[in-house]
């Protein structure tokens, strides 16, 4: 994909998203540019591209869009760097008092006001569930369990409202002026705040921003406090338990998801640990 003469190459953004993220330098300003990995998938990054532009929370931001179009009959948009620090890495110094302030900020902003319920929600979930047993051809008896406990569990009571879409502790950066940004929206099969509680239990109860590095018990204590302090919200609202019940269905679905994805030993060693946690707990949640 070409870009413009008088930009400047940086380096490459990793990702599992299905497309590619550059950054790049412009009259000393940096901008990052995401573009779809191939045609087919367009249509996908559009919808991304439009609920970044059309993100509205309180108290949480997400990277300006600068430009969008098609290259090569590529689709890509252009957003400004957010200079600062992720929340997977500022996790390792944070207070016990800021995790707790830093969780309900984040709880506060979920669309959990907005939500409606729709009638073809439990469908919406099956044909997810059906689509991806088809996909993964592991025959492995964990993961027959894990598919069995997704088909027993009633999604129907799921709420539909916005979601961010791959809410990870890398994915949230708190800037220098201790501003909140969003980053990396993604669309989803179905949307819903609780798919974005699911997605920070991700990290907060598995560790996926932390999956090739060792960590310390201080950094395990601080992301346990902080994924008790979600499931203490969930719990006191009406239907809480079924609630935080759904959130570990929906992250067992999450992990399951990835597994076309992944190709590397130490990914599939923590997909496959992941999966065994989960059903552990729901087991006890039972």
């Amino acid at each position: 994909m070409t870009i413009e003469k008088d930009c400047i190459f940086v380096k490459s953004l990793s990702g599992y998203s299905g497309c590619h993220v550059n950054l790049y330098r412009k009259n000393n300003q940096l901008f990052v540019r995401k573009s779809s990995g191939n045609p087919s998938y367009n249509n996908r990054l559009k919808k991304q591209f439009l609920k970044q532009k059309y993100f509205h929370i309180d108290k949480i931001k997400t990277p300006i869009i600068l430009n969008n179009g098609y290259e090569n009959n590529i689709f890509f948009f252009d957003m400004e760097f957010i200079n600062g620090i992720t929340l997977a890495e500022y996790m390792k110094q944070i207070t016990i008092k800021e995790i707790v302030n830093l969780t309900d900020i984040l709880f506060n902003s979920l669309s959990v006001n907005e939500s409606i319920y729709c009638s073809d929600t439990q469908y919406i979930f099956e044909k997810k569930i059906n689509s991806l047993q088809n996909v993964i051809t592991l025959d492995d008896d964990f993961i027959l369990k894990a598919f069995q406990c997704l088909k027993k569990f009633d999604f129907s009571n799921i709420p539909y409202s916005f979601c961010c879409g791959d809410l990870t502790l890398e994915n949230i950066i708190l800037s220098p002026k201790r501003e909140i940004y969003i980053i990396d929206l993604l669309d989803s099969f179905y949307n819903s705040w609780l798919l974005d509680v699911a997605k920070l239990f991700q990290d907060l109860e598995l560790g996926w921003s932390y999956r090739n590095v060792d960590t310390s018990y201080n950094l395990n204590l601080r992301l346990e406090v902080a994924k008790q302090a979600i499931l203490e919200r969930l719990k006191s609202m009406p239907n809480g338990d079924y609630l935080c019940q759904a959130t570990y269905h929906i992250l067992l679905l999450n992990i399951l998801r990835i597994y076309p994805y992944a190709t590397d030993i130490n990914t599939i060693f923590f997909l496959n640990k992941s999966v065994k946690k989960v059903l552990t707990v729901l087991n006890k949640m039972r």
